[in-house]
């Protein structure tokens, strides 16, 4: 009996607790309080849609792209390794700071991006500028409504500037 009653006071005292917002809401960090000053963040843009120009630069993005493409933003540790999942991307990846270029940094990934019908996977080594965007890598199938494009594209930014 007095464990029945014991469970009775605990339930009543957590629903107690929960009609409470200003103690359930408590006025905790916000989520850019655990990046310091100097810590970067990596932007991945992805969408079922064309990134670049066929015959354009991996660094100049469609503005289509950036209207249409879900952005995910990843804090990065010191270490400089990540990873980054969404229901329709995971990407693992390595970013090294180059000591003879300032503001360059040497990006190795793998991802994968599933959405629709279609998917498509990448690896490899880029060179990563701060603030500069690069089409990582993609997809097309020709199909019965013409190309069907799916692309992935990252940026590396400093925190303020986000």
């Amino acid at each position: 009996m007095q464990r029945i009653a014991s469970s009775v006071v605990s339930l009543l005292g957590l629903t107690a607790l929960g009609l409470v917002p200003g103690f359930t809401q408590a006025g905790g960090p916000a989520p850019e309080h655990f990046l310091d000053s100097s810590s970067m963040i990596l932007e991945i843009r992805y969408c079922e849609c064309q990134a670049t120009e066929p015959d354009g630069s991996p660094s100049e993005l469609r503005p289509e792209f950036l209207e249409r493409s879900h952005l995910l933003r990843v804090g990065l540790a010191d270490e400089g390794r990540g990873y980054a999942s969404s229901p329709e991307l995971t990407i693992g990846f390595k970013l090294t700071p180059l000591p003879e270029s300032p503001g360059a940094f040497d990006f190795s990934f793998a991802g994968r991006y599933a959405s629709g019908n279609q998917s498509s996977t990448g690896s490899g080594e880029v060179l990563l500028s701060a603030d500069q965007w690069i089409n990582l890598f993609g997809s097309n199938r020709e199909g019965g409504d013409g190309t069907q494009f799916s692309d992935v594209a990252v940026r590396l930014i400093e925190v303020g500037d986000s």
